[in-house]
């Protein structure tokens, strides 16, 4: 036989489960930005994604309006060459952070819809393997430096 709980001690369970349930969000995007592309050429994007959390988190898409598709490429030195290649999955480890920075791991948004242009902000949604969205506001900049 159930018996009914006071409606004060209700409320105050309710409340203490809603507030040791909450947990501060695992994934964080900070500094993102887009390089100004010259006419009909893809752009860079760079950003740095934060994991809070202890488990590593996997980044395996991108996305956005502006482009028909956004890659991640990654740039490796080999034998004094710089090559890049495409790459399905970036891995953020437990308690780091992954920097996408010019001459290293960035996004490339290909066939863009339309010419970009500095001081408008592109909106991105980046799908992890768990299928956490993050969505992202970046800054269109010239010659990587903002526009104030």
């Amino acid at each position: 036989m159930l018996r009914q709980l006071h409606p004060g001690l209700l409320l105050y369970s309710l409340l203490f489960s809603a507030l040791f349930s909450c947990t501060p969000e695992q994934i964080a995007v900070r500094d993102a930005w887009i390089l100004e592309p010259p006419p009909r050429s893809p752009a860079a994007g760079y950003l740095t994604i934060i994991n809070h959390g202890t488990d590593p988190i996997e980044l395996v898409r991108v996305e956005t309006n502006v482009a028909e598709r956004t890659e991640i490429h990654v740039m490796d030195h080999k034998d004094g060459r710089m090559t890049m290649r495409r790459a399905t999955r970036l891995t953020v480890p437990g308690h780091d952070e992954v920097v996408l920075k010019s001459g290293g791991t960035h996004l490339m948004l290909i066939n863009l819809r339309r010419q970009l242009q500095a001081g408008e902000q592109v909106a991105f949604v980046l799908q992890f393997a768990d299928s956490t969205e993050k969505r992202v506001e970046a800054q269109v900049r010239k010659g990587g430096y903002a526009t104030d």
